[in-house]
């Protein structure tokens, strides 16, 4: 059942020009103390900053792994994930395959990866599950990139996410360099909401992610925003694990590079911060992008095992 939402705290996509609200709740939800999954130096760089990038998270022999799963998984996904997976705007090359939480194997496993698991209810300082997941390609020389934006205005308006507590975990299968079209962001960006101009179409969830048409920020706000914290490009090896809050602004660009860029991509949302009814559209996104039916991750291993014992 879809609750309804009472009162908005972060209306977006009802004005013209959109607008600037500061963020009504914390960005790190527990105290740091000795012991804590993170050191003192990276809780602090987390709640300044937005993001954290976490190195060494996976061994070589981890990572092969997860690479041999992703290219598995990539070759069987046609025909049997048609409805969950998109592909470069005019070509058959596979971008994105979303639900890989729900798929059997390495890919789901690793949605719960205990360091991983650990740190995220640290700073959330709650259970969590799985709000969406992915897997994601950017083909050599041709991978397209995206716009600044916040992941948050997104889950808010069109998913029902009512508040901040939410963090994405990129997992990284190839280094991320700038010529591969590596992540950007606006350090302190995640501060601020930007309500973005517009209404939310009706048209599918194909076409918006091929183009952004809502939730683009006013170039003004987007100056704002770098004037005060500036632009920053991760630049980090295969096997790290890359954390942002869910409102922080970033983008990337084109993959000019002669390699494929690859990642899995796993968003954590506290379970006291389930969704509601969207904000801003009038149907919620399919459950693939926009998890519902959920169970938090540490009961999900502990049932799951039971199950197999």
């Amino acid at each position: 059942m879809i609750v309804s939402a009472v009162r908005d705290p972060y209306p977006t996509r009802d004005k013209v020009e959109g607008a600037l609200i500061r963020r009504a709740e914390p960005v790190v939800y527990s105290q740091w103390a000795e012991g804590a999954p993170l050191t003192q130096a990276q809780t602090e760089q987390f709640e300044r900053d937005g993001y954290l990038v976490l190195t060494d998270v996976f061994s070589a022999h981890e990572l092969d792994q997860l690479r041999a799963a992703s290219e598995r998984l990539a070759k069987v996904c046609r025909g049997q994930y048609d409805e969950k997976l998109l592909c470069e705007p005019g070509s058959d090359q596979l971008r994105t395959l979303f639900g890989i939480h729900e798929v059997e194997g390495l890919l789901k496993s690793t949605a719960s990866n205990r360091h991983i698991l650990d740190v995220i209810e640290f700073l959330l300082n709650d259970e969590v599950y799985i709000h969406q997941s992915r897997l994601n390609f950017k083909s050599p020389q041709y991978g397209s990139g995206f716009e600044w934006h916040s992941d948050f205005e997104t889950w808010h308006a069109e998913d029902g996410m009512p508040g901040m507590r939410a963090i994405s975990a990129t997992v990284l299968l190839t280094d991320e360099v700038s010529a591969d079209g590596s992540l950007k962001f606006m350090p302190k960006s995640h501060k601020t909401f930007v309500a973005c101009p517009g209404e939310t179409p009706d048209n599918s969830v194909q076409e918006a992610f091929k183009k952004q048409a809502v939730g683009k920020p006013p170039a003004l706000f987007l100056d704002l925003l770098e004037e005060h914290g500036g632009i920053e490009e991760v630049v980090a090896p295969a096997g790290s694990v890359l954390l942002f809050d869910c409102n922080v602004m970033h983008g990337a660009g084109k993959n000019t590079s002669e390699f494929l860029r690859a990642n899995l991509y796993y968003v954590y949302n506290a379970v006291s911060n389930a969704l509601n009814a969207p904000y801003a559209a009038d149907e919620p996104r399919p459950e693939f992008m926009a998890n519902r039916q959920f169970k938090a991750l540490r009961q999900r291993v502990v049932d799951e095992r039971l199950q197999a014992a």
